[in-house]
């Protein structure tokens, strides 16, 4: 009996022994290219804050992008998805700095977990294609919450343009 209530407690502890994501913020700079700075900060509250850089009078084919602060609340589907795949690229044993070119776009993410943050820096063209694909997902993510223009300016944690 005893035996069976130690492999109990020991199936418990390794199932629940990853560090749950608390708030992800991901930020992205300029290229020599089309490319718009955003942030990004999201939480497992659901709570969605956007910032896009730019002007919406430049010469971007893209009509879709958003200019200025937004807020919102994301689903707890797409909270999930983009956890899990932080998770399946396990994102805690990333390198912190993936700066290996240059003329491409920055981008830099602070992922929170436990009383933890993986902090990565990196250049687009310098990530491995699994993660870029994850982070990349993260950065086109407002297009999927309905988010309303910001009354007022957002402070993020976690801010770098470059």
């Amino acid at each position: 009996m005893k035996l069976h209530l130690a492999l109990i407690f020991l199936l418990f502890c390794s199932c629940n022994n990853k560090a749950e994501i608390n708030k992800i913020e991901l930020s992205t700079g300029f290229c020599l290219g089309d490319c718009q700075p955003v942030t990004i900060s999201i939480d497992r509250t659901l709570k969605y804050n956007f910032y896009g850089d730019g002007s919406p009078f430049s010469n971007s084919k893209y009509d879709d992008r958003l200019y200025g602060y937004y807020t919102g609340t994301m689903t707890k589907s797409l909270w999930d998805s983009i956890t899990n795949a932080l998770e399946k690229i396990n994102y805690k044993e990333l390198d912190t700095s993936y700066e290996h070119s240059i003329d491409d776009q920055s981008l830099e993410i602070f992922i929170h977990y436990g009383n933890k943050v993986k902090h990565i820096k990196a250049q687009s063209a310098s990530l491995p294609r699994n993660v870029a694909k994850v982070f990349y997902s993260i950065e086109r993510s407002y297009k999927y919450v309905s988010l309303k223009r910001a009354d007022t300016i957002i402070k993020f944690e976690h801010t770098k343009h470059y």
